[in-house]
């Protein structure tokens, strides 16, 4: 881990976008999202993995276009949900895929229906693959040390109830401070010339309510988060593709 000022001093000697990536995200890219009343089950949408393959390569060069950075909880947060919580459903979801493959060919043939030859996707382990791209993007980041101001910023948001802690707990907090905290730095003398992104699918706690589009990568921060992510040029993106966009078309090179 490395020192907020530590953080801020090397990108100033250098200056490039920021990143700053909540947990939620890297564990998107092997989740299985339960039904709920308005979305059937889901996967991780495509275009998060081409983002997250995208955004590898270019943080894999020997000069990269941007910084990639994490709070301190994140690889620990990372680590207690990845197997039971995330990456085994997955596994659970492609076996059930696969049983179901043969009951789908005999049906088809009872009623003159000829199917596709059975595709068996177990064998390609692709619940392990993808986590492995999560955690190798993980591995390219700067994880933030922790931070007694930080800190006790985080504690004060959790005694008043103020979001991300409206719901009495604290490590969306101690994120979010540390993430503050690191543009605050970056632009304590003059205004950071590049942008600075905070990316978290963490719409309940971050995210403004959720619109009518169907796609629900554009989210804005929520109200009661505007006025400081606005003091610190702190933008907020739900997703990686979003961020890596949203860099893209202002020119940066990411």
């Amino acid at each position: 881990m490395t020192p907020i000022a530590d953080v801020a001093s090397r990108i100033r000697a250098n200056p490039a976008p920021v990143l700053i990536v909540d947990t939620c995200n890297f564990l998107d890219l092997f989740r299985v999202a339960r039904p709920t009343k308005d979305t059937a089950e889901r996967r991780v949408e495509l275009d998060e993995l081409l983002a997250a393959v995208e955004l590898l390569t270019l943080l894999g060069s020997p000069e990269p276009a941007l910084y990639h950075v994490v709070p301190e909880l994140v690889p620990g947060e990372f680590l207690d949900n990845a197997g039971v919580r995330v990456q085994e459903p997955f596994e659970r979801w492609v076996e059930a895929h696969d049983k179901t493959q043969p009951w789908l060919a005999e049906a088809g043939k009872l009623i003159g229906v000829a199917l596709p030859n059975r595709a068996e996707i177990r064998s390609a382990d692709l619940p392990s693959r993808l986590r492995s791209l999560a955690e190798e993007l993980l591995a390219t980041a700067t994880v933030l040390a922790r931070d007694r101001t930080c800190l006790d910023r985080a504690v004060a948001r959790l005694i008043e109830k103020r979001r991300p802690s409206h719901k009495k707990e604290i490590k969306d907090s101690m994120n979010l401070e540390q993430a503050l905290e690191l543009c605050r730095q970056l632009s304590a003398n003059e205004p950071f010339p590049h942008p600075m992104a905070f990316v978290s699918s963490n719409t309940s706690d971050f995210a403004l309510p959720k619109n009518n589009r169907e796609e629900d990568i554009h989210r804005d921060v929520h109200s009661d988060l505007n006025a400081e992510f606005h003091a610190v040029s702190l933008l907020y993106f739900t997703s990686l593709r979003a961020a890596r966009e949203h860099l893209a078309d202002g020119g940066y090179g990411v």
